[in-house]
């Protein structure tokens, strides 16, 4: 029987009843979400009804920030809040953290912070305002942090905050958060901005904005010398029952999707039309590139490699061959020191006396290596995955931490990264997945490419399993490791030193089995799969005159990873992979077969997986099994998330619970 999960269509309603649901359901609660006034409604809510889970929420929050006109021109935002704490496992709520960036242009200041804790006490509403003896500051280089907890806290307490925050640094405007570890119940966000202040604006992740509008008012901001007052923009945007963000496997950055509206000065035009800009275009940044003393001066120190090649290399031919050869030579030879960084702490001269060094140093030795022996290669600036992408709109390149290299040889493009001794030529650690890179080419234009892994990584399980006849049963299976699981695979056994925790490190494996025998093959050998040989013994599962048995020792999900009701950001895995067990089973001879798991084909959306479960018998005992799993993205867009969920599902059943049943036959002589 096969089973198809429904089209996608059929769950993804559109976007005007979504709206509908939301406003009917808006605050059914009745909460004050106009301002931070507490209610005796908010006071006796023992739950949030959107979210039944959560410890904690906002039941209001609001900003507004503007640019004073004046001598200084700082930026003030007004910042309050009111939080319902549900429970004790909400208490942390209610310890604050505000951070005030200090660099050469000063430090941010804090005014008016306030502080109140609400309770009931009966029926009568008390509260408890914040001493200014507990508040307190630390600081490290760049930060002073403003801590403090809110006074007399109890289950079913609402805490109202605010304060005043001043900045002289009005390049990184005030960002706001609609979506946090907790959800909110109304958060709203103003802005007043003059007009000749130009900002990019760029409002992050999934979630819809329930107010969006925008407004010129007039004679708003007076600048310099001039009795004129100029016009400002004026912006309100706000979200309704905004989810908690809950971050799951299978995600790059938080960053990347958390909802947000984030702004950074473009530039700002003078009264007497001279433009000040403050954020620099791509051809800006080739250009620095080029005459910058760090990373620009040492990719052009090629000539520092010119005696260290190898002669049996140096002397072939500029092909494949000997690009791989350049490729391990540079990785067995110069070692990563765990530390990232582009911009600073590289100097190809230290990695070449100390044989260590960062990302950037290894990979720029690499990239003058190919430059040294005439190979067409370019360097690419990335972020890894924990980063958070970079902005393509504007170059940030604080943004960037990671560089690799792009070889050109031929005919085709490789990505080569020399500081993972667990990844083949070609293919570039995990951590630096994230979806697309800066490719610099100093001779034209830096353009963006996509980093996106070629092919299917594989595991594949060969297993041929002998029952016996007191219902236990001897596996013999070979696994078989390609791509990325690969590297995965390697990098555990590198750091297991016994069998068991092998095996342990490198499988989901059911309860009950004894290991006899494990060996591996190509484990130093990045060039070929990698093999893992094993002989398992399973514990007996027969009762009375019947065998239960699952065919299935190994699983390639113990549990369904995807656990949330809804998920509002992409599931990234990184690499498009493959998953296989090819099972025969022999009964015993004196056992019949009387039962066998049913057939399944089960499939994603827009053949984006699949998932064919077959079982037959191929005689009388002798058993076959197949199940063969693919997921064809790297990537799957948040919508596709309840399919997965029940893709996953499905698999951990099929392994979970597939029987094969085997009855012992009667003796029929005996019982004449």
């Amino acid at each position: 029987m096969n089973k198809f999960l429904l089209p996608l269509l059929l769950l993804l309603l559109s976007s005007s009843i979504f709206a509908q649901e939301k406003d009917e359901s808006f605050n059914q609660q009745n909460f004050n979400v106009s301002n931070t006034r507490v209610t005796k409604d908010e006071l006796y809510a023992n739950t949030y009804l959107p979210d039944t889970t959560a410890n904690a929420f906002y039941i209001y929050e609001s900003g507004f920030s503007e640019i004073e006109d004046g001598r200084e021109y700082h930026l003030f935002t007004n910042y309050e809040a009111k939080i319902k704490i549900l429970n004790k496992e909400g208490y942390n709520e209610a310890n604050i953290t505000i951070p005030l960036y200090k660099g050469s242009n000063g430090t941010e200041r804090i005014h008016d912070l306030k502080a109140t804790t609400y309770y009931l006490e009966g029926s009568t509403i008390r509260y408890k305002t914040l001493s200014e003896s507990k508040i307190f500051k630390e600081e490290d280089e760049k930060y002073d942090y403003i801590k403090f907890t809110f006074p007399d806290l109890q289950p079913g307490a609402v805490l109202v905050y605010s304060y005043r925050l001043e900045t002289p640094y009005l390049f990184n405007f005030h960002t706001w958060w609609f979506q946090e570890d907790i959800p909110k119940v109304y958060s709203r966000y103003e802005t007043e901005i003059p007009a000749n202040y130009e900002y990019n604006i760029v409002k992050m992740g999934e979630l819809e904005l329930d107010q969006n509008d925008a407004d010129i008012k007039k004679n708003c901001f007076y600048g310099g010398q001039s009795q004129n007052a100029g016009d400002c923009i004026t912006t309100v945007y706000a979200m309704k029952q905004v989810p908690a963000f809950i971050e799951e496997d299978y995600l790059t950055s938080k960053y990347n999707y958390i909802s947000r509206i984030t702004y950074e000065l473009k530039q700002i035009t003078m009264l007497n039309g001279t433009v000040r800009k403050y954020t620099k275009e791509w051809k800006d940044v080739d250009r620095e590139f080029r005459t910058d003393k760090g990373i620009g001066r040492q990719l052009k120190k090629d000539r520092l490699v010119k005696e260290l090649l190898p002669a049996e290399i140096a002397g072939k031919d500029n092909n494949l061959e000997k690009a791989k050869d350049i490729y391990n030579f540079v990785r067995d030879h110069y070692k990563w020191n765990g530390e990232y960084g582009i911009f600073d702490k590289m100097n190809l001269k230290d990695l070449l006396k100390d044989h260590t060094g960062n990302v950037s140093s290894v990979n720029v030795l690499l990239h003058n290596f190919y430059i040294n022996e005439g190979y067409q290669v370019f360097p690419i600036i990335s972020a890894t995955r924990n980063r958070g992408f970079p902005k393509k709109i504007v170059p940030v390149l604080s943004d960037f931490n990671y560089l690799f290299v792009l070889l050109e040889v031929d005919g085709k493009e490789y990505m080569l990264d020399a500081t993972d001794e667990f990844v083949e030529f070609g293919q570039l650690p995990f951590r630096a997945l994230n979806q697309y890179g800066r490719k610099l080419d100093f001779d034209n234009e830096s353009s963006w490419i996509d980093i996106i892994p070629d092919g299917l990584s594989k595991i594949t399980y060969r297993d041929s399993l002998i029952v016996h006849e007191d219902g236990t049963s001897t596996l013999k299976s070979q696994q078989i490791f390609g791509g990325y699981h690969a590297s995965n695979a390697r990098r555990k056994i590198e750091k297991s030193s016994e069998d068991e925790a092998i095996l342990q490190a490198l499988n989901n494996i059911r309860d009950s089995y004894e290991l006899i025998h494990l060996d591996y093959q190509n484990e130093k050998n990045m060039d070929k799969e990698l093999l893992v040989n094993y002989e398992i013994k399973n514990i007996s599962q027969k009762i009375n005159d019947r065998i239960y048995l699952n065919p299935f020792t190994f699983l390639f999900w113990k549990e369904n990873p995807f656990k949330l009701e809804e998920r509002k950001y992409p599931i990234d895995f990184g690499y498009k992979d493959v998953y296989s067990a090819n099972i025969l089973v022999k009964t015993p001879d004196n056992y019949e077969i009387v039962e066998i798991p049913e057939q399944q084909i089960i499939g994603l959306p827009n053949a984006s997986g699949k998932i064919q479960f077959i079982a037959q018998q191929a005689d009388d005992h002798h058993l076959y099994i197949r199940l063969h799993v693919i997921f064809s993205e790297a990537m799957y867009a948040s919508g596709y998330y309840p399919y997965l969920k029940e893709f996953i599902d499905q698999l951990v059943k099929i392994q979970k619970q597939s029987v094969i049943v085997l009855k012992e036959k009667k003796d029929t002589l005996a019982e004449n």
